[in-house]
């Protein structure tokens, strides 16, 4: 989803009202080109002002059929598979409601810090965030995804709920340290009578998608954790694993084997139907073609065990990854235990706010002595107990 440009309805306008319950705008967050559109707005009820929630907004009369048919299969499915996902690391979906003009999907209002933000204000201050925050994170997020890809149906049938979107932007930290996984509005599932995908593209921001999804192969669980290990593995080293500007692109085409050389221009082709942007063709060539040595040249300045795992996350047959998010967990959780002081959510709270100060007397002090620096940067809040909105 791109920015609005301009807001769709002025702030404080009642966007529906079920029964005594009605929802103010505050703010548009952000919409797409077919004009889904995501919102803050508030609750609140003619004796008082409640919580405030997320609004993914879809007008049914301004798109065409099939794309209207196709978002509105998404988004019911979204709330539907909001049913199964009861964890406490995962944002909740409250509901749908339809007035005839317009579809809305309530979900959480995700207070706290995306992990993307944690990651630019670590690299303006210049201090990498500490091991033991990556593994807490690590861990609270391998459990929810766990959660997800074991749910059953009330008939005891599996659902294999795979995210497919985990990059830093769908992960948060809240103001006490909790870690939630937002946003599950791209998962595949099989729940009954779900609208099926017509072409097998990677979803969602492509930069963290695993090889298998950007060469058009089968997903699994375990994608969803390579896609954690892109996550870690940026948190630990500002470094990522499909990093364009290291590839010599002509010798890569080079060393394609025949099968690989179809494999990828199958995916190319698919990539291009689908009208994915033209980076993803060299990401497809990039995850056709990594090796363990560069896995080993982006961890090597890592501790060995934190090294050792994410060499394990990051390997391109997805047999030769950890088998399940709960041994994933179970494995950062061990080694989270085995380093010299205790950390948990009161640590990784005020590693945070060390760093978001940090970022901030940096960013003020370069911006006043060289003006434009940093045009389209984060803007750190003056006060950083006040969070980012977030969305679920």
């Amino acid at each position: 989803m791109a920015h609005s440009k301009s807001p769709w309805l002025p702030e404080g306008v009642i966007l529906f009202s079920r029964g005594d319950l009605s929802y103010e705008l505050l703010r548009e967050l952000e919409t797409s080109h077919h004009g889904e559109s995501t919102v803050l707005a508030r609750q609140r009820t003619a004796r008082s002002i409640g919580r405030q929630v997320v609004i993914k907004r879809l007008p049914l009369t301004q798109v065409d059929g099939d794309t209207r048919e196709r978002i509105r299969a998404r988004l019911e499915e979204e709330v539907r598979l909001a049913a199964y996902l009861q964890h406490p690391n995962i944002a909740r979906i409250h509901g749908r409601h339809e007035d005839g003009a317009h579809l809305f999907v309530i979900m959480d209002f995700v207070e706290g810090w995306s992990l993307n933000t944690l990651l630019t204000a670590s690299m303006m201050c210049g201090v990498r965030l500490s091991e033991a925050f990556l593994l807490y994170v690590g861990a609270e997020v391998a459990s929810a995804l766990h959660h997800a890809h074991t749910r059953r149906d009330e008939q005891g049938q599996p659902l294999h709920i795979l995210h497919r979107d985990i990059n830093p932007t769908r992960i948060t930290l809240g103001p006490l340290g909790e870690v939630r996984v937002t946003d599950f509005g791209l998962a595949h599932s099989r729940l009954p009578s779900r609208r099926p995908t017509t072409l097998p593209r990677p979803r969602g921001n492509v930069f963290f998608a695993a090889p298998e999804a950007l060469l058009g192969e089968g997903v699994e669980a375990r994608s969803d954790l390579f896609s954690l290990g892109l996550v870690l593995l940026e948190l630990a080293t500002w470094e990522h694993l499909y990093n364009l500007a290291s590839a010599d692109w002509e010798e890569l085409l080079e060393a394609l084997t025949p099968p690989i050389k179809e494999q990828v221009l199958g995916a190319l082709i698919t990539a291009a139907e689908a009208e994915l942007s033209d980076e993803v063709d060299e990401l497809i060539l990039r995850a056709a073609t990594y090796g363990p040595e560069e896995v080993e040249r982006v961890t090597r300045k890592l501790t060995e065990p934190l090294r050792g795992l994410l060499q394990r996350l990051l390997q391109r047959d997805p047999a030769r990854r950890p088998a399940t998010a709960a041994e994933l967990e179970a494995e950062l959780r061990a080694r989270l235990a085995a380093l010299e002081a205790p950390y948990g959510a009161t640590e990784a709270a005020a590693e945070v706010r060390r760093s978001l100060l940090a970022a901030q007397a940096r960013q003020d002090r370069i911006t006043a002595s060289e003006p434009g620096v940093f045009p389209d940067c984060i803007p750190l809040p003056s006060d950083l107990i006040t969070t980012e909105s977030g969305r679920g």
